[in-house]
């Protein structure tokens, strides 16, 4: 659980934020991300305005992935800024779907929510290593070219035949 404490942040007004959350963690369950290790945040915690809360810093993942290519394994370590802005329900009148609330009686914030939304926003579905000067792919090194699905005289992908089928009926 990723937790805060409210009563000794109000008494400190900045803390430090350190978590480590678990490739298979309960908060990962169905994002179909495959995590290599663990999700590592660093952040501080710090009282804003009005008694609210903002929580800045950065979380670090490596995943494993299939080459959009070769569909060889591949590992990805990515890394993205994290801001968390917290203000008290009570008087607190915006839309901003980036803006959550805390209860007036809240002793503890619990953003492990936040930082799963803000980690599978973040992290792409798909992995497509870049090509080489030469037209060659960058993980496995075979010619780009190898991959590019052949058409035939009209410029269809016969993966789609059945589909174009189907809709002349």
């Amino acid at each position: 659980m990723l937790t805060l404490d409210l009563v000794r942040l109000r008494w400190e007004r900045t803390l430090p934020v350190q978590a480590s959350v678990a490739a298979d963690a309960d908060l990962w369950a169905g994002s179909g991300l495959t995590f290599v290790g663990p999700v590592e945040v660093k952040a501080t915690a710090s009282v804003a305005a009005d008694g609210g809360v903002v929580i800045r810093g950065r979380w670090d993942a490596g995943l494993r992935y299939e080459c959009g290519r070769c569909m060889d394994e591949l590992t990805v370590a990515h890394s993205h800024d994290l801001t968390l802005v917290y203000m008290p329900a009570d008087g607190w009148e915006s839309e901003d779907p980036d803006v959550r609330t805390i209860g007036a009686g809240d002793r503890i914030l619990d953003f492990g929510e936040a930082l799963r939304e803000d980690v599978l926003l973040e992290l792409p579905r798909y992995v497509l290593p870049p090509e080489d000067k030469d037209e060659r792919c960058s993980r496995c090194g075979r010619p780009t070219s190898e991959f590019h699905r052949r058409t035939d005289r009209e410029g269809v992908d016969p993966r789609w035949a059945k589909l174009k089928a189907l809709k002349s009926e």
